[in-house]
């Protein structure tokens, strides 16, 4: 029989929260585990830091400006469909979508035999999950809540608090801490394990499955259980470089809805800490609810007929450069755990190779013997299992971002990178240029210093928007020209 597929997804889990990478303190002994027996991409990007854009990204093996979606009912309150452009209503910008591509993925996956089956965190429209998997629970939050009042549990829903959530519209989830009265048992996601654990036990076992396991954490609100959210001493994390607003920053992000929020939480590091060290215990406790699921499959005796994946779809700026949440360009927001186990596990092998989460369609195709269709844009990554980690096929990775609404202030973006230079188009704002080697924390913009480079990357940039048809396109060419024009 084939080999099996587990594909973990976490949500707005940053790159420097995996305990192997030793850049923070945060503790992940199973990811580790994970990363021991097979190759973590160190460097992998997100191809779209929101949730909707990004997993459409996942699931299509497309852009999410190629993707095609509908809008769903508007949870934002501040948005009607007549207020957005025709292109975010065709595409997967926005994160109250349906997905409308057809289901390549799992209907391939289907037609070899797979038994398909999703736990937990879908946001692609709950309205269509029936058509790419064969089983699926957890995919609304209401059952989780209804499962809390079923079970005489309090409500364990964080978002349903209004403690941790802004007073501003859309009253989104803020960077105050709280402790969940429920018991780690009990949370949203130790549920959502338990869903993907009865999916394993019950599927048909005549056929190989495709799992996918979708957690909500480490997505804020910090409101988790004990013993996770005392977990990390909050004074021995120091303040980044990068903590405060930078002077060469696009002028969009003064007005951010996300530095709105960023100044209504503080404006100083010791008002941050506790909200780090509370993330990083909400990563301590996803990670022990992959413990589990790993656990399962060695018991029955399926981990090494296993294919295991684990990524996050976005990162988190937790306070840096002046901004709270994601849909950013920074490399907070924009890198991301991707750790590939093969079954039997392989000697592990850590790698800055060029990656994106707009990869993973194509190489759980590939991993089973599956031709990967022409229409997806990624790459198959499992030859840097053969070849000590590196990729010969790429020079340069992508990721763009659109406003959530008018009240967000900031505008389109579009970024591309070779992992030492990252270039990124503001639409109608200040380019950004950083050299990520020398200037990890992007403190200082080259936009203006950097002119045979800025316009090499601004050409590759160009490119992958013909390339896919992005409609942003026009703009790109038209405010190139204005800056060639200026410069001369």
């Amino acid at each position: 029989m084939k080999a099996n597929i587990l594909l973990i997804l976490s949500d707005q889990q940053r790159a420097d929260t995996l305990g192997f990478s030793g850049k923070t303190g945060c503790r992940t002994p199973n990811l580790d585990r994970l990363a021991a027996d097979g190759i973590s991409f160190d460097r992998a990007i997100t191809p779209g830091p929101l949730c909707g854009p990004a997993r459409a990204c996942i699931f299509t093996g497309k852009y999410a400006h190629q993707a095609r979606g509908v809008l769903l009912e508007d949870n934002l309150g501040v948005r009607t469909k007549e207020e957005l452009p025709l292109n975010v209503l065709r595409d997967m910008m926005i994160n109250d979508s349906s997905l409308r591509e057809e289901p390549l993925l799992t209907g391939l996956l289907k037609e070899a035999g797979y038994h398909n089956a999703y736990a937990g965190k879908w946001h692609l429209g709950n309205d269509i999950i029936g058509s790419w998997f064969d089983e699926y629970w957890g995919h609304n939050n209401a059952q989780y809540v209804r499962w809390c009042q079923d079970s005489g549990l309090p409500d364990g829903w964080p978002l349903n608090d209004s403690a941790v959530r802004t007073h501003r519209v859309p009253h989104m989830s803020i960077p105050t801490t709280k402790v969940n009265e429920i018991r780690p048992e009990h949370g949203n996601d130790a549920w959502i394990t338990d869903i993907a654990l009865r999916f394993l036990g019950a599927r048909p076992k005549d056929k190989p499955f495709f799992v996918v396991c979708g957690f909500n954490g480490p997505h804020p609100p910090f409101k988790i259980p004990e013993p996770y959210f005392s977990m990390y001493d909050p004074d021995g994390i120091a303040e980044p470089p990068n903590f405060e607003p930078s002077n060469w920053e696009p002028a969009c992000k003064a007005q951010s809805f996300y530095r709105l929020l960023w100044r209504d939480h503080g404006e100083h590091w010791e008002s941050w800490q506790k909200s780090h060290a509370v993330y990083w215990g909400f990563v301590s406790y996803i990670d022990d609810q992959v413990g589990r699921i790993v656990e399962y499959l060695r018991r029955e005796g399926e981990l090494d007929n296993t294919w295991i994946i684990y990524a996050s779809d976005h990162g988190e700026m937790l306070g840096q450069h002046g901004l709270w949440h994601k849909m950013q360009a920074y490399e907070e927001s924009l890198r991301v755990p991707l750790i590939i186990r093969p079954p039997g596990g392989a000697k592990g092998i850590r790698t800055d190779a060029l990656a994106s989460l707009i990869d993973i369609p194509s190489s759980i195709l590939s991993a089973v013997g599956i031709q990967i269709p022409e229409v997806y844009e990624g790459i198959d990554l499992l030859p840097a299992l053969d070849n000590g980690g590196r990729l010969n096929r790429r020079t340069h990775v992508y990721s763009e971002q659109a406003p959530l609404g008018a009240f967000h202030k900031e505008v389109d973006w579009r970024l591309v990178t070779d992992n030492r230079f990252k270039y990124v188009w503001n639409n109608g704002d200040r380019e950004e240029l950083y050299d990520l080697q020398e200037d990890p924390f992007e403190i200082r913009n080259l936009a203006d210093a950097k002119g045979d480079l800025l316009k090499g990357l601004r050409a590759c940039l160009q490119n992958w928007m013909i390339e896919t048809d992005d409609p942003l396109l026009q703009a790109f060419k038209a405010q190139g020209e204005a800056s060639s024009t200026e410069s001369h």
